[in-house]
């Protein structure tokens, strides 16, 4: 089967930030199910309901990640209803999706994505540090897929303080099979993609979710080769947005240039301590979305 052409035909219907799953009838009786954005607590029930009209579909990914249970639940309503999983060419699936990603049969990946595994972490002591509990559920989950012992090792393995990006060399020595795809874009999709670089959308979306201390929200906002690490590791940003007595507000956003925005906020902390700071986020258009790539302050807290 085709399942190139089967992906080509929703390569360009993908949203760029918002989290959002899509059906669409494809040819051969095969559907379409697109996972886009962010990986949030309900996303599982929502799939299960658009996955039950389906009784043969290729789920294609382009995540940063998010939450754990929902990429867990997702990868077994996958599993069970025998659906192939796709990340298109020049997507990302990190995280919570690689972990469903893995739940396809079979796996398709092209030569031009991203896709990374996270260890479950725990902060200890201000640095994060591997979750025995998290990773049990990842391995009883890996299991359940089938996956050998050196996947299971692999893949819960991988940094809390990182990502793990998978390579076929790396694939095929721990027993990672899937099918490679190569589709070309078409000219007229490449022209849109500067419409598509929206720096507001993305820096704003990215301080909401540090106002409400969502980690792994922000980090599917960051570039892939600084995700995970330092001010963009998940778990810091829970501890350190979640110990507040106000919330961190945005009190103004405006261009600074094609891909940056000035930022202003303030928050308080539950020791007293109040900020009102000043910072330039500077962006890149990448895998099909507006992320962040640099943060610089200007006024410190």
């Amino acid at each position: 089967m085709r399942y190139d052409i089967l992906i080509a035909a929703i390569l360009f219907t993908l949203p760029a930030q918002a989290a959002d799953i899509q059906r669409e009838n494809g040819s051969d009786g095969v559907d379409l199910i697109s996972i886009s954005g962010t990986f949030s607590e309900g996303d599982d029930v929502a799939f299960r309901k658009l996955a039950a009209t389906s009784d043969r579909a290729i789920v294609v990914l382009n995540s940063g990640g998010g939450n754990l249970q929902a990429g867990l639940e997702i990868g077994k309503a996958i599993r069970l209803r025998g659906f192939a999983t796709a990340v298109p060419p020049d997507a990302l699936c990190a995280s919570a999706c690689a972990l469903t990603w893995l739940a396809g049969s079979p796996r398709l990946l092209d030569a031009t994505s991203k896709l990374g595994f996270h260890a479950a972490y725990r902060l200890v002591n201000g640095k994060a540090s591997e979750s025995g509990a998290g990773n049990a559920l990842v391995g009883a989950y890996l299991n359940q897929l089938g996956l050998n012992d050196r996947a299971v090792v692999y893949i819960t393995s991988a940094p809390p303080e990182g990502v793990e990006w998978l390579t076929s060399q790396t694939a095929a020595a721990v027993g990672i099979g899937y099918e490679a795809i190569s589709v070309s874009a078409p000219e007229v999709a490449k022209q849109d993609k500067p419409s598509a670089h929206d720096p507001m959308s993305a820096t704003t979306a990215f301080y909401t979710a540090l106002s409400a201390a969502d980690g792994e929200t922000a980090a599917a906002l960051v570039v892939p080769e600084k995700r995970g690490k330092g001010p963009f590791n998940e778990q810091s940003i829970k501890a350190f947005y979640g110990a507040m007595s106000v919330p961190l507000k945005l009190t103004g956003t405006s261009l600074s240039g094609r891909d940056s925005v000035r930022v202003s906020y303030e928050y308080k902390t539950n020791q007293g301590r109040q900020c009102r700071g000043r910072a330039d986020v500077q962006t890149i258009y990448a895998y099909g979305r507006t992320l962040i790539s640099r943060i610089k302050a200007l006024d410190g807290c």
